[in-house]
């Protein structure tokens, strides 16, 4: 047995009591998924919100899926998370006795993110003044209130998901190497090392990820050429097959037969897209965000697409597809690619 300060300290095990671990060398982790589940519910369900069309509050959560851990390498605590969280909530305007429903959906929560583009989307189950009333008052006040709770959640998976982690050294002193939040936010700066254009994670683990710029012109206006991707009838007619498109926040698509599919996160009419974007081989969990831009202009239109966290292995098969599958049959289907004269 090696003495302090001689040989390879890896090996040195005197001062410990139990010789596990020595001086935190080796990678533990530590499962969190189940206990985050239960203090995401509780930190969420807690929330209200008030203002002048009404109350409202989260009523359910109805689906919280992903994973947590909390892991040391080499005396540095490193955490992962990745989770998607739809939440129900329920209000009533100021001088009326009639429920009004929606829903509250975070698809991005990990540390590939930081807290402010962590997206919230709010939609409403009703069709009535007051539901839309209720809803503008939700989305006012809602993604702050939630960011809020899920930086609560994320200071406590540090503080007591850790605790025990880091083992004793020398005259029982712990490892105080600071925690690696990845690049999430207002907790911890980001320590990785890695470029985040570089890093992504699903259910926890990292892969090595790319980005891809796309800009092609169509002879179409905006509005028509926004519709093709909006529109079941005009998608599933250049994909010629079934399709999903449910063009709202937090709506899903799903394209060639399920090859393609998401979640649409932002949309604003005739001038701009953002999806939650995935291909069936990607690892399981792990979406790509796609930003699409449509700029009008004298007698065509322009897109802008960029499309980050590809994984490498699939950036170029993803970029062909688009051109090619795509690009290519809007304009062959629809006539857009022939300028007029």
């Amino acid at each position: 047995m090696a003495k302090w300060g001689e040989g390879d300290p890896r090996w040195i095990v005197e001062e410990r009591d139990d010789a596990k671990n020595v001086n935190n060398w080796h990678w533990t982790e530590r499962d969190a998924s189940a206990w985050s589940t239960e203090k995401i519910k509780n930190l969420l369900l807690a929330v209200k919100f008030e203002g002048p069309e009404g109350t409202c509050e989260i009523s359910e959560a109805r689906e919280i899926k992903g994973e947590a851990s909390a892991n040391n390498r080499k005396g540095k605590l490193i955490f992962f998370y990745d989770w998607d969280i739809k939440l129900n909530w329920r209000g009533k305007c100021v001088g009326s006795e009639t429920n009004v429903n929606g829903e509250i959906h975070v698809p991005n929560l990990s540390e590939e993110h930081s807290l402010d583009d962590v997206d919230v989307t709010v939609t409403v189950k009703e069709d009535t003044m007051e539901a839309q009333s209720l809803k503008e008052m939700m989305l006012r006040l809602a993604p702050s209130a939630v960011r809020s709770k899920l930086e609560e959640y994320l200071r406590a998976l540090r503080e007591e998901c850790s605790q025990g982690m880091i083992l004793p050294q020398r005259k029982g002193e712990p490892n105080l190497a600071p925690p690696k939040l990845g690049r999430l936010s207002s907790l911890t700066p980001a320590a990785t090392g890695v470029p985040a254009a570089k890093k992504s994670s699903y259910l926890g683990c990292p892969i090595p990820t790319s980005k891809i710029n796309l800009t092609e012109t169509f002879v179409a206006s905006a509005e028509d050429l926004y519709s093709v991707f909006t529109t079941i009838e005009r998608v599933q007619a250049y994909t010629r097959a079934p399709a999903v498109v449910e063009a709202y926040r937090g709506g899903t698509f799903s394209l060639f037969g399920g090859e393609i599919s998401g979640e649409f996160i932002d949309l604003q009419q005739d001038t701009r897209l953002v999806q939650r974007w995935r291909r069936k081989n990607w690892p399981e969990g792990h979406y790509s965000t796609v930003s699409i831009e449509f700029k009008q202009e004298s007698d065509s239109t322009q897109l802008i697409l960029l499309q980050t966290e590809i994984p490498d292995s699939d950036v170029e098969a993803t970029r062909e597809g688009w051109k090619r599958h795509i690009f290519e049959n809007i304009k062959s289907t629809f006539g857009y690619g022939a300028m007029l004269l």
